[in-house]
């Protein structure tokens, strides 16, 4: 089916077909926590203090650029020399 080219009559019929389809809103959220990956914030003493469900929801959290936030999850420094982020839930 790869580079097949759908008639006009055809679009017409399979954008019929999709009318009025929408996902639930459970489905919805599953699919937005999936989309993204997961951001998880340790204090200096490595507890977990807060998670994000995709580092565009961090971004707008802690109001900085998402190269910020990837940027500080790849060298594993502090940011705002109070927080480590990562993308790795650590356990106790």
């Amino acid at each position: 089916m790869f580079g097949k080219v759908h008639s006009a009559e055809t679009l017409t019929k399979m954008s019929e077909a999709h009318k009025g389809k929408s996902h639930s809103a459970e489905t919805k959220t599953k699919m937005s926590i999936t989309k993204g990956t997961a951001i998880f914030v340790y204090d200096t003493q490595n507890s977990l203090v807060n998670s994000f469900s995709s580092a565009k929801k961090a971004t707008k959290f802690f109001d900085c650029s998402p190269n910020t936030i990837l940027s500080y999850i790849k060298n594993g420094k502090f940011f705002k020399d109070k927080w480590i982020l990562s993308t790795t839930l650590k356990k106790d």
